[in-house]
């Protein structure tokens, strides 16, 4: 692979990262024009929210066993495509109903994106410089809340809500067919992979999906923040966007600085550990900024950043690790179905609670006992390590 075409593979995973997973961002960031337009409340949203997420991760252990048949190119493209005519859908949807539709085209490119991109990292780039990379990549997701934080509220403004998105929807597009260009294919499967693909997981996938899960519903926050932002403390659309834009700005350099330590290290259960207890904190603030002091929004932003929003990085060079490069797609699938379960089923619940108690504070409180309860996780997994390790 030449330089130049380096280059464009790591562009093009960092991405397909942003592509992929912006759908359920994007109606965080346009809840209020969606909202007013369709005369839906928080909670319907929450259903769409959720069912992005929810159905993402029932895909995406299917998802991992596709990527590892047919490789990481043909995955990645068709996720650039679905992602496409994810944003094209939500962007001619005149009823309730068509997010929906747009919402289950969201979740096949979201399912795909880290079975994909992990598996494309594990055959083309050696073990030992995974770490970096991986962070770029992931901060991909972070990347395209930023940007979508700082522009697609704008957008909305001039041109509709469903004009942001048929703008955004000629992105992935382009990049669909960059891929077929600048993307080697994958190495010819053999029948050694093949017998090592279909061996069971290590019981650090497992313990990773559990961590995903309970910090998948911490974070789910994140998709209400610009409307907290909005409804309890009387900020305008765009310094809603802009809230969101904070804590993917900081989550960027957060993905890649925590995935880099915890390859040099190996201490992924550390990490994992440190980022829970960082949530649990972030909730806190967030609470105290509705309640007393409404600056406590902008250094809550950064903790979660630096919290449930980075700990994916780690988590899927683990992965890679524990895995190895035959299973990297179908691990992935399964500590993805643990990840994406917790944030689809905590929206619409969210959502609820806000609608019935006209308050975010119990939504607080939820999110740092999900994030214990991760810090928990990680404390059991290293006791099973240890014994593991102790002679008997």
């Amino acid at each position: 692979m030449s330089d130049i075409r380096r280059t464009v593979f790591g562009s093009l995973l960092f991405t397909a990262m942003a592509a992929a997973t912006f759908t359920p961002a994007s109606l965080g960031i346009l809840a209020t024009f969606i909202i007013d337009d369709l005369s839906i409340s928080r909670a319907e949203l929450g259903v769409v929210l959720g069912l992005v997420n929810v159905a993402a991760a029932v895909l995406s252990p299917i998802a991992g066993r596709v990527t590892d048949r047919i490789g990481g190119k043909k995955s990645l493209i068709a996720l650039f495509v679905t992602a496409g005519a994810t944003f094209l859908i939500l962007g001619t949807a005149v009823a309730y109903a068509m997010l929906f539709v747009g919402a289950l085209a969201g979740a096949i490119s979201q399912a795909t994106a880290n079975p994909a991109t992990n598996k494309l990292i594990a055959e083309d780039v050696p073990a030992g410089k995974r770490g970096v990379i991986t962070g770029v990549k992931q901060s991909g997701v972070q990347a395209g809340i930023f940007l979508g934080g700082l522009t697609v509220p704008t957008l909305a403004i001039i041109l509709g809500w469903r004009g942001a998105y048929l703008i955004v929807a000629v992105v992935p597009l382009v990049l669909a067919a960059v891929t077929a260009w600048a993307v080697p294919a994958a190495p010819k499967v053999t029948t050694e992979h093949r017998t090592r693909s279909r061996a069971p997981l290590p019981s650090a996938i497992w313990w990773l999906a559990g961590f995903g899960f309970l910090m998948g519903l911490s974070g789910a926050v994140t998709f209400l923040v610009p409307l907290f932002a909005e409804e309890m403390l009387g900020l305008s659309p765009v310094a809603g966007g802009i809230a969101a834009a904070v804590i993917a700005f900081v989550a960027v350099p957060g993905r890649i600085l925590w995935s880099r330590y915890a390859e040099r290290s190996g201490a992924f259960r550390g990490s994992l550990g440190a980022m829970a207890v960082l949530s649990i904190a972030a909730a806190g603030l967030f609470y105290l900024s509705g309640a007393a002091a409404a600056w406590l929004l902008w250094p809550a932003a950064v903790l979660i950043a630096a919290g449930s929003s980075s700990w994916n990085s780690v988590g899927m060079v683990a992965v890679m690790v524990e895995a190895g490069v035959a299973s990297t797609g179908r691990a992935s699938g399964v500590v993805l179905f643990g990840f994406l379960t917790g944030l689809g089923i905590a929206p619409p619940i969210f959502g609820a609670i806000v609608d019935h108690t006209g308050s975010y504070d119990v939504m607080w409180l939820l999110s740092a006992l999900a994030a214990a309860g991760s810090a928990a996780v990680i404390v059991a997994w290293q006791r099973s390590v240890r014994e593991s390790v102790t002679p008997s």
